[in-house]
């Protein structure tokens, strides 16, 4: 009887894959007259009797499609993609080779300068870089940068997305950073892929998207020079690049030097502690100082044989800084003194990075990546009263070291992309406190994933599956240990050319910096004070988002609304609680945090010249600390002018005042203008930069038996003006080189934010 039902069953499957292959198709390649693959290509088939549409597909990656049909008969086939002549064929079935598309000059003389997201599938956008929209700015983070999809800070020059998510940023495949980004021109870019809901791949690190850089092939590139400086002329500020890199037909060789420098005078810091004993400090600024550098040096040679590709890479980092400054102090039943704050910090490191890649014949191809960092960074903190009655001293040296290794397989399934990968990391960390106390810290993280897309007509989807496990080695040499299991679901629907619905959800992890897993201390005032917590573990939480996107045939009008639901079992969030007499802020668990989130962001294109891009981010946050029952509501919005004509630029951005929370603290982002104005000529570009932001931030806090304020003042640094310089070279022609698949970092210097000096 089970042997019967057991021929049943394989007669029906056989049955069902007899049907299926006998299903015909229509398939091909679209490229352009370069034959370059074009990806994002809308293939829609059409009754030739009646003209009614009846299936549709989106051209892959290599440029390739396929639609299934029920019967061998007269089709239309029509190719459309923005910039470019639609194409019109007449087909029966099977593979109709090549079809090669041409640039329509007119249409991207048209097309926003704010670039138009051209096709959705799965979680991803495809956005194209216009004729206009490649002039913005120096390079591909200034044009990237004045997206509608994307914001720039002013502060840092770090890419976000328009609701206020970090941004994990690739330059094909390779990770990469925003400061790598001005190291490429914006006309070298081929299109940008956007993941709003970071693949499985990256599910396991604090981010919040991912966007992906794809570049053209060229070979002009034998000598190159790359220039880029922006330096202050009312204050101490600069940005400054140089690149210099050669490539021939087997290898590439690249040196890098980045230095990022502030010196800020004048700044003040007014600042008030109320305790429950009504003791009632109160800090009136006086002229204080920031200087700080930030140095990167970066050597690459890369080998390109055949199907093998090898990659090392040397970076050596620095990052030395130092605060400092004065408030007259009002202590309650003693006389007016004097308060001192003087905080320093150092950091400095040294990264090897090797990659070996090998292409098989049918196109798949697996990769190996292996990063080693050692790291060295301290932090000395000094509060004192010139009256001497009291004083703090707070020391802090770290060395550190890791291991970071991860395995990727990609190849072609079912015709769609999948990925499978592992990921091991490995950090210690030792650190002694005040020259007396030692503490040791060891973190392992195991990390497997899969991620596979596909596509069926004007549906597409991303299923994404991970398992991790965290093991922490802590201070009290207790051993923790975190698993949790990651799976990740996104549907797509391309409603028309013109719009696209998108669902995704997904079950996320943060862990914790090495840093605060320590319990080192920073003095605040007499009886306050931030220090971390070796009881910290990894949490984990689930986040869904339903979003809808809009772009105008004519290129007037994109719109993008959202809306997000996260939930959190627990949260690490920083509380205020009481230690004897002192009060002590730290970051602990809090229970079921619910967090809901809108966000709509626009541009609008009335004149060849004039670009409008607003936005308006909500975020209802409810959670219950210890102190008390927290209801927040965050409103963040701006918007971006930009002024367009030949070869003048004038970009302007408003960006208004907005409320975080983060458990029982909440910091207060001023307003804040930045404007840039630009002149390009050549291989060179002239600008004026000015940024105008007086009051940066206010934290404050407020419960039964503690409230304070910390307010920050910005003097020569309120009114910035910088001059910007950029000149690009190169010479010759070579073989174009490949690029990396993989590529990996470590960013935890062992220090807080509480003791660097910013």
């Amino acid at each position: 009887m089970n042997y019967n039902k057991i021929l049943l069953i394989v007669a029906m499957l056989l049955a069902s894959f007899i049907k299926i292959s006998a299903q015909d198709y229509i398939s091909g390649t679209v490229t352009d007259v370069k034959d370059i693959p074009l990806e994002g290509v809308t293939c829609m088939l059409i009754s030739a009797k009646d003209s009614v549409k009846i299936a549709g597909a989106i051209t892959k990656k290599d440029g390739s499609f396929r639609i299934p049909i029920n019967e061998k008969k007269k089709y239309l086939l029509n190719f459309s993609f923005i910039g470019f002549k639609e194409v019109q064929r007449t087909v029966m079935g099977g593979n109709i080779g090549i079809i090669k598309m041409k640039e329509d000059e007119h249409q991207l003389q048209q097309i926003t300068v704010t670039s138009k997201t051209l096709h959705t599938f799965g979680n991803t956008d495809v956005i194209l870089l216009n004729k206009n929209s490649k002039n913005i700015g120096n390079n591909a983070l200034d044009a990237i940068g004045s997206l509608p999809q994307f914001r720039l800070s002013a502060t840092d020059n770090e890419l976000r997305s328009v609701d206020g998510k970090t941004i994990l940023v690739l330059v094909n495949g390779i990770r990469s950073s925003s400061r790598d980004l001005m190291l490429l021109k914006s006309k070298d870019i081929k299109n940008i892929h956007y993941y709003s809901n970071p693949p499985a791949r990256f599910a396991h690190e604090n981010i919040g998207a991912v966007i992906d850089v794809e570049t053209k092939k060229t070979n002009n590139k034998l000598y190159s020079l790359y220039l880029d400086t922006k330096n202050g002329v009312t204050t101490g500020y600069g940005t400054d690049v140089l690149s210099l890199s050669y490539r021939d037909s087997l290898n590439m060789v690249t040196a890098t030097y980045f230095v990022d420098y502030r010196s800020l005078n004048k700044n003040i810091m007014d600042n008030s502690y109320l305790y429950d004993n009504q003791l009632n400090n109160d800090y009136k600024g006086m002229s204080g100082s920031y200087k700080g550098q930030y140095h990167i040096g970066q050597f690459v040679y890369q080998r390109y044989q055949g199907k093998n590709l090898f990659n090392a890479k040397l970076e050596y980092r620095k990052s030395p800084g130092t605060q400092k400054y004065s408030q007259s102090l009002n202590l309650a039943n003693r006389d007016e003194t004097t308060n001192d704050r003087k905080l320093t910090s150092d950091m400095s490191s040294i990264s090897t990075d090797l990659y070996y890649g090998h292409t098989f014949v049918r196109g798949n191809n697996l990769s190996v990546n292996v990063l080693n960092t050692f790291y060295t960074s301290k932090s000395d903190n000094m509060l004192e009263s010139t009256s001497s009655s009291y004083s703090f001293k707070n020391n802090i040296n770290n060395k550190s070291y890791s291991l970071i290794a991860e395995l990727l397989y990609a190849d072609k399934l079912w015709k769609g992309n999948l990925q499978l990968g592992a990921y091991y990391q490995f950090k210690n960390l030792k650190q002694t406190n005040s020259d007396v106390d030692v503490s040791r810290i060891n973190t392992q993280k195991q990390y497997v994933y899969m991620d596979y897309n596909n596509q069926v007509g004007l549906f597409s989807y991303d299923i994404g599956l991970g398992l991790e496990n965290n093991r922490y080695k802590l201070v009290t040499n207790e051993v923790a240990n975190y698993t949790v299991f990651r799976p990740m679901a996104t549907f797509n629907f391309q409603l028309s050319k013109c719009g696209s619905m998108r669902l995704s959800s997904s079950i996320k992890s943060s862990v914790p910096d090495i840093g605060s897993l320590t319990d080192s201390k920073v003095a605040v005032d007499e009886h306050f004070y931030r220090q971390g917590n070796s009881t910290l573990t990894p949490y984990h939480y689930s986040q869904t988002e339903l979003s809808f996107q809009y772009a105008s045939n004519n290129g007037v009008w994109y719109i993008k609304p959202s809306i997000s639901y996260s939930y959190y079992p627990y949260m690490n969030m920083s509380i205020l609680t009481k230690d004897g007499e002192d009060i002590v802020c730290r970051t602990m668990k809090v229970d079921d945090a619910n967090v809901y989130g809108a966000s709509l962001s626009l541009s609008f294109h009335p004149l060849s010249w004039l670009t409008l891009q607003p936005y308006y981010n909500y975020q209802f946050s409810r959670y219950d600390t210890p102190n008390q029952r927290t209801k927040h509501s965050l409103n963040n919005f701006g918007i971006s002018s930009q002024f367009v004509k030949g070869k003048w630029e004038l970009i302007v951005n408003n960006n208004f005042p907005m409320t975080n929370v983060d458990g029982d603290i909440y910091e207060k982002m001023g307003y804040n203008i930045t404007s840039s104005l630009q002149y390009k000529y050549k291989a060179m570009s002239f600008g004026l930069e000015y940024i105008h932001n007086p009051n940066p931030s206010r934290m404050y806090a407020n419960t039964n038996y503690f409230s304070y304020s910390e307010e920050t003042k910005w003097g020569n640094f309120k009114n910035l003006v910088a001059l910007k310089f950029v000149y690009y070279f190169t010479k010759g022609k070579s073989r174009h080189q490949a690029s990396k698949q993989i590529s990996n970092s470590d960013n935890d210097s062992g220090l807080t934010k509480y003791n660097t000096a910013k």
